[in-house]
């Protein structure tokens, strides 16, 4: 095994030695390294801790990768029948992301709302909203929506973030909600 970790140092074969030195300076003589010529010393052993190096960083890279995969995404099961909201955590510091899901029927409009006023929840391109009279409203895909993205309230306490059905003449009724704790300690 010794062959996996650089080999045993120290211990050389001197007609080895002798014949890669002889290979060397020929060599040097072949492209007129002069250099190489005036300094008879062997090359200097490189230490080849580079290569575990850039293992490690290959291993933490992965690892970087498979541990952020998904962990944005908040568990909600599909549910074409049933309306549902689902947040990632309930208790919140003001100001911070707070992520959400939406999850019910395909092809109609849902407007979410935090205390009442329409929020429009970032997910990337992922999600188009549609301007309503209610607020900027937004259609599942799959009965489920991407995982949405707010910045949570400034005010210490519950709030509610609800989910409203718009019909098509522009009302509107809530279908779900969801009390989220502002902490400010935390």
């Amino acid at each position: 095994m010794s062959f996996i970790f650089g080999g045993v140092r120290g211990r050389e074969d001197p007609e080895l030695a002798a014949g890669n030195r002889r290979t060397r300076l020929h060599f040097a003589r072949d492209v007129n390294d002069e250099r190489a010529l005036a300094d008879d010393r062997p090359p200097a052993q490189r230490n080849r801790g580079w290569a575990w190096l850039a293992v490690a960083t290959v291993v933490l890279a992965v690892l970087a990768l498979v541990g952020t995969r998904g962990a944005g995404d908040v568990p909600l099961a599909a549910d074409c029948d049933t309306p549902a909201i689902a947040v990632a955590s309930s208790v919140v510091a003001p100001g911070a992301v707070l992520r959400y899901r939406l999850t019910g029927a395909d092809g109609v409009d849902y407007v979410a709302t935090l205390d009442g006023a329409p929020v429009q929840g970032d997910a990337g391109s992922t999600v188009s909203y549609i301007p309503t009279a209610a607020g900027p409203a937004l259609q599942l895909r799959q009965c489920l929506s991407p995982t949405l993205a707010i910045a949570a309230p400034a005010g210490d306490g519950p709030h509610e973030l609800a989910m409203l059905r718009v019909a098509a003449d522009g009302s509107t009724e809530q279908v779900a909600a969801v009390i989220v704790t502002v902490d400010g300690v935390r």
